[in-house]
């Protein structure tokens, strides 16, 4: 490659970059492997690691652990105001849904859910772990508490769901079974922080990639607390939107 002033890594990542956006590499493409762009740029794997991970820094590409770099072009803009919850988020951009149910467990409610979901402090909720899905692609990792007091039936929906895999199901849908019509998101707070071991082994992001981090209270009839909720994103494939 030819030097223009411009570090090698650089040049590099802008020539990447451009491909990515004249629509020469897809979204969700992958990209050749670092030894083949390394052979195709006349460098060595550093420079060329160094301008991938300078787009991911960007928001260019996004790196799974052991499958390689992707091209990102438009990250999901997922909303996150009192109605559009994740199935009609994705459905509207032509992804499909799905859910995997890693865990079900009953637990006494720690402090803060227990003030959320407007519980003593110690009742026993239930708390259930899920991967969300988009067209097969992991997408979100979250910690759901669920007041089972107010929602009878909800442990037994949930355990029939449990390692089975990638399910089509919604929350509303799963409260409908237990006489509850209407679900809202009431509160939400959004963070940004490093993903935690799991967080980056289930969402197959690197480490070192933020997490963009939603705590959210949901509520039924009469705005009474069902859920609360702290969901991660990788930072990567989605944009937060908030619609009021």
């Amino acid at each position: 490659m030819a030097s223009s002033g411009m570090a090698l890594w650089r040049q590099i990542g802008e020539t990447l970059a451009e491909e990515i956006e004249r629509g020469d590499l897809l979204t969700n493409q992958r990209l050749p492997s670092s030894e083949v762009l390394a052979a195709r740029f006349g460098v060595n794997r550093h420079t060329v690691l160094k301008a991938i991970g300078h787009l991911q820094a960007e928001g260019k590409v996004r790196i799974e652990r052991g499958r390689g770099a992707y091209a990102v072009v438009n990250p999901l803009q997922y909303n996150v105001g009192p109605h559009q919850l994740f199935e009609q988020n994705l459905v509207g951009s032509n992804l499909v849904p799905s859910r995997a149910v890693l865990s079900v467990v009953e637990c006494y409610a720690p402090g803060d859910v227990a003030e959320a979901l407007q519980l003593p402090k110690g009742q026993q909720i239930l708390l259930v772990t899920i991967l969300g899905e988009a067209s097969g692609a992991p997408l979100n990792f979250g910690s759901h508490y669920f007041a089972n007091s107010r929602l009878p039936g909800i442990e037994g929906l949930f355990r029939a769901l449990e390692g089975k895999g990638s399910q089509q199901f919604s929350f509303l849908s799963l409260f409908r079974q237990c006489g509850v019509d209407e679900y809202r998101r009431k509160d939400v707070r959004i963070r940004s922080r490093m993903p935690s071991n799991d967080e980056a082994r289930h969402l197959n992001i690197p480490a070192v990639e933020y997490v963009l981090t939603t705590l959210v209270v949901g509520v039924g009839p009469a705005q009474v607390p069902l859920t609360y909720a702290e969901t991660s994103f990788a930072s990567s494939r989605v944009e937060l939107k908030m619609e009021f």
